[in-house]
This record gives structure tokens, sequence and C-alpha cells, in this order.
């Protein structure tokens, strides 16, 4: 295989790759919180239905303390995955990398040089990069940051002289 088919199967797998991972955190993003508004919505349902029949307001208040519980955990877990985040991330690294691919189909052919050919290479190089370290930066250095917030909260502040 040449370099050149090399570099646009590269470009098309990493374009497949984006795509669907792009489109598997929208997925459940979208989920998550319709989920939650559903479930948000339920548990202020049922606190009617406990003021209009308070002989069963005791069982409603325990299914409404399940129900809130549930979109309770449901956040949760929508915070510590950050889908729209990455569905965003993912989006913008699938575009730029359609965008090289377009580009990539309509400068090389069986006569570029290998220069050219490398150019080409090193901005995939260059995009996939720049793709890890924002997520580095903007999605596990949240986490980070929160921790590291977190454990500092509990030390006490240094004094001003």
């Amino acid at each position: 295989m040449d370099k050149r088919q090399f570099l646009l199967d590269q470009i098309a797998d990493k374009v497949k790759v984006f795509k669907a991972e792009s489109e598997k955190h929208k997925r459940l993003h979208r989920r998550l919180r319709y989920a939650v508004f559903l479930l948000t919505s339920l548990s202020a349902l049922l606190a009617g239905l406990a003021l209009k029949f308070p002989e069963s307001a005791a069982a409603i208040s325990v299914v409404i303390l399940l129900v809130s519980a549930g979109s309770g955990v449901l956040s949760s877990v929508e915070g510590l995955r950050k889908p729209a985040e990455l569905w965003i991330h993912e989006r913008m690294t699938y575009y730029a990398l359609m965008d090289l691919q377009r580009e990539a189909a309509f400068v090389l052919d069986e006569a570029s040089p290998p220069e050219l050919v490398e150019k080409y290479f090193f901005r995939l190089q260059e995009i996939l990069g720049a793709s890890n370290d924002k997520w580095n930066r903007q999605i596990v250095g949240k986490c980070e940051t929160q921790a590291a917030d977190a454990a500092g909260a509990d030390r006490p502040a240094p004094a001003n002289d």
C-alpha cells in the first residue's frame, strides 16, 4: 500500500470513528436529559396527586422519593460521563476530519509527490493531537480541577501577613 492510500484510509477510519462516537454521545445525552425531564414532571404530578388524595399520601410520597432519587442518579451519571461535552468535541473533530478528507481527495492523486502526502499526514496528526489535548484540558481537566478543589476545601486558607 502506498503512502497516499494509507493516508486516505486513515482519514476515512478516523472520520468513521468520530462520527460513531459523536452519535453515541448525542444519543446518551438526549436520553439522559429526556429521562430527567420525565422523572421531574412525574414527581410534580405525584405531588399533586398526594394533595388530591390525602388518604394515599404516604404511598405516593414513597413513590415521589423513588422518582426523585432516580432523577438524581441520572443527573449524576450525566455529570460524570459528560455526554454533551463529548458529543460537541467529537463532532468538531469529525467536521475537521471531513474537511481534511475532502481536501485530500481533491488535491492528492497517484502522481502526488511524497512531500505533499506527508503534509496531509501531518495535518491529520495535528487534528488528532489537538483533539486529544482539548479532551484532556476540557473534559478530563474539569474532573481533576473539581477533585483538587474538593480536596483543598478541607485545608485552612493561608494567613495573610
